[in-house]
């Protein structure tokens, strides 16, 4: 089982990695963002996406650092680690992943448009599956 629980960790660093490349190259503000102001009947002006296209490089910004390190914390994980070793993609992965589900799922709630948060509770749920299985 240690085989898979790495590659779990691994599909979890590239899925981060993933989403870093969509904030910090794709089209910001995305379409759910142009979707709430619309749905609350306020123009969007040229300030606010501005704002939020800044906003949105730094989380692909914090996104790719955290998909790197979970990625090289994975690389150090052996057969006979300690489980402080094996936790360190874990804790990055939930230092990342447990706000942006948290608020971006609030967000869709408080404003009835579809938000990304089930990606990363998917990638959560896939690092922590790893964990679990690399101890059988």
């Amino acid at each position: 089982m240690f085989p898979l629980s790495i590659a779990l960790y691994y599909l979890a660093a590239l899925g981060t990695i993933f989403m870093a490349a969509r904030y910090m190259f794709g089209s910001l503000p995305t379409p759910y963002h142009k979707e709430m102001m619309h749905n609350a009947e306020t123009p969007m002006p040229e300030i606010v996406e501005t704002i939020l296209r800044a906003h949105g490089r730094n989380l692909g910004a914090a996104l790719l650092a955290s998909g790197v390190a979970i990625f090289l914390f994975t690389d150090m994980i052996e057969p006979e680690s300690n489980l402080i070793v094996r936790l360190r993609p874990v804790l990055v992965g939930l230092i990342i992943g447990l706000p942006i589900t948290v608020y971006t799922r609030r967000l869709e709630k408080d404003t009835g448009v579809h938000t990304p948060w089930r990606v990363s509770l998917v990638l959560l749920l896939v690092i922590i599956v790893g964990y679990a299985i690399s101890f059988l």
